[in-house]
């Protein structure tokens, strides 16, 4: 294996905490049971793949929500059930990148959208303090690129804009399929599971 000289992270439970079972709830308080059934990790409903890929904007998200589920809730409502599963930066992962950006050139790629980037964003400047996006050399969030994990033409579309080998090249990501994406186009990987932590379970 060639040595690591570039790392690429991804955003959610690798640097920040999500938690899906709270936006499923807050769906179900709003008339919609069983909301892991439209949407999940690796499997969602077509609308909200589109607003990862930046397809739609939010009005157009909201719009289309209530008529795919036949209400008429409110933009704030769906925003606001649709924020819920986001918690919180994982300070010491993002200390750990503080530390060690300076060696590795080091960049983020995130499967997100707009309404969520709008939330975590200032978040960090509120827990952490400074901008979030000036820890990396270049963040790549799906809804700006129009690309999306696990397709592997996105990682090669990273490592050619950025002049990046793969082999030297270490992916960091919670999603099984995207971190075998990430190997299949040479990628070093890590696949952090439940329970692992940037700062102790990444070894350079």
């Amino acid at each position: 294996m060639a040595a690591t000289k570039n790392l690429i992270f991804d955003l959610g439970n690798v640097l920040y905490d999500i938690d899906f079972s709270k936006m499923y709830a807050a769906f179900d308080t709003l008339g919609i049971p069983n909301f892991e059934n439209h949407f999940t990790l690796n499997k969602s409903d077509q609308i909200f793949f589109d607003l990862e890929k930046g397809l739609i904007n939010e009005q157009e998200f909201c719009d289309g929500f209530n008529a795919l589920y036949k209400l008429s809730l409110s933009n704030d409502q769906i925003v606001g059930a649709w924020n819920s599963l986001l918690i919180g930066y994982r300070k010491e992962s993002i200390e750990w990148i503080k530390k060690h950006n300076s060696i590795y050139p080091t960049f983020l790629y995130s499967n997100t959208n707009q309404i969520h980037y709008d939330y975590f964003i200032p978040q960090y400047a509120q827990e952490i303090g400074g901008n979030f996006e000036n820890l990396f050399k270049t963040s790549y969030f799906s809804h700006k690129m129009g690309q999306r994990k696990p397709d592997p033409a996105s990682f090669q579309h990273i490592l050619g804009k950025e002049g990046l080998v793969a082999q030297e090249t270490l992916f960091i990501d919670d999603n099984e399929p995207n971190v075998i994406a990430a190997a299949s186009v040479g990628l070093q990987v890590l696949y952090l599971q439940p329970g692992m932590r940037v700062e102790k379970d990444l070894v350079l």
